[in-house]
């Protein structure tokens, strides 16, 4: 079975890394929506859902795929960018 790793969105994701777009209020109850969509077609997919829980102090996390690309048999951890995110990767290193 292939498991899929999400993170629950947190309302810090108003503070989200922002490059190339003017910052924008988000609609958080739209953004829960979504993000449930997400996950429930990740399940017709076969997937088995992992949701991780929301961190605040990173409004980026719930990218959880920017912190590692997994392989059958290996996991590799990113080095985000932004240094603000670079916190995320040992989170995502103890959920794999």
């Amino acid at each position: 079975m292939r498991v899929a790793i999400t993170r629950r969105p947190s309302r810090s994701i108003e503070r989200c890394e922002l490059s190339f777009q003017p910052r924008a209020t988000i609609d958080f109850e739209r953004l829960l929506d979504q993000h449930a969509c997400y996950e429930q077609a990740l399940r017709r997919l076969g997937c088995q859902v992992l949701q991780l829980p929301p961190e605040p102090e990173y409004p980026d996390s719930l990218f959880v795929e920017d912190t590692a690309v997994v392989f059958d048999e290996l996991a590799l951890l990113t080095r985000p960018g932004a240094e603000s995110r670079r916190g995320e990767v040992p989170l995502i290193a103890d959920a794999l």
